[in-house]
């Protein structure tokens, strides 16, 4: 069971998320507006998670977006936090063309991989 808790460095904050890919492979997303989706309904792959301009990069399916401006970051079990006092969420309906650009406010970006035997 991976366990990280790390300040607002954005390159470490970007270290946890792809350690925590690496170990989950996928997971579903919550956002500070709610879920992305029903909770548990999508499985999420990381394309890269990366420090950008002084933030966070999340590219997530290769065409989902999380840009985020980190405070902290925390991991335990199959969860993983990032608290951010804001950021953009741009993502592509699925089977579709249509595009949406969310405003996210403070709060908790969560990753909730699978449950493992």
């Amino acid at each position: 069971m991976m366990r990280v808790n790390c300040s607002a460095d954005p390159s470490a904050i970007a270290k946890a998320v792809n350690a925590f890919f690496g170990e989950h492979q996928v997971a579903s997303l919550r956002l500070p507006s709610g879920w992305f989706g029903r909770p548990y309904d999508n499985w999420h792959q990381l394309t890269e998670a990366v420090a950008e301009g002084g933030g966070l990069l999340i590219r997530l399916d290769d065409s989902q977006v999380l840009t985020l401006e980190v405070d902290s970051v925390s991991s335990e079990g199959r969860v993983l936090r990032i608290r951010v006092r804001g950021g953009r969420w741009r993502w592509t309906e699925y089977g579709g063309d249509a595009e949406h650009d969310e405003v996210l406010g403070t709060g908790l970006v969560e990753f909730y991989a699978p449950f493992h035997p």
